[in-house]
């Protein structure tokens, strides 16, 4: 069984209690990370939510294919779809060999989305003004594209958020 992660999934050590026997970058065309879905519990509030990562039907994401034992199937998908608040869709991902394998990832199409209609802005202003049991906002956005970093991956669509938050902050602060 394989898993695609694409966001605090890459980075936050959950899959060594499932027994995960490998770990790799893998690309997932026809998808790219946006921040399209409200946090109402760990980054935001139901009065102020916190933008978190989903993923678009458009581009290709780079992100981390994680393989587990099949038999750890049910566990893993219990734990995640809580955490997820969805259930996984099983997408083709690319593994840096060039193979094609089966995995699951978790694209969230409920009552959370934020709309198409708001703005880089908007969605900047929201990111500074929300926060939760986990933390601000600020702080999720901050360690995604540290991560992201790290793991060097570049992606248009944090770097772009970002800066309007980086922007936004600064005049919040005046």
């Amino acid at each position: 069984m394989w898993l695609f992660g694409y966001g605090s999934l890459m980075w936050d050590g959950w899959e060594t209690e499932y027994g995960c026997v490998a770990r790799t970058h893998a690309d997932l065309p026809g998808h790219n990370r946006i921040f399209n879905k409200k946090s109402l519990e760990r980054w935001g509030t139901h009065a102020r939510p916190g933008p978190t990562l989903n993923l678009a039907r458009t581009g290709t994401c780079r992100g981390m294919a994680f393989a587990f034992d099949d038999g750890a199937r049910g566990d893993i998908e219990a734990y995640l779809n809580h955490r997820e608040t969805c259930e996984a869709t099983e997408v083709a991902v690319q593994l840096p060999d060039n193979t094609e394998v089966a995995a699951l990832t978790y694209i969230y199409d409920g009552p959370r989305l934020i709309g198409d209609g708001l703005t880089l802005e908007q969605r900047a202003s929201m990111i500074v003004e929300a926060s939760g049991i986990a933390g601000s906002s600020y702080d999720y956005i901050k360690g995604v594209r540290a991560h992201l970093a790290e793991l060097g991956v570049a992606d248009p669509a944090v770097e772009a958020l970002w800066h309007a938050v980086v922007a936004t902050k600064g005049r919040s602060d005046d």
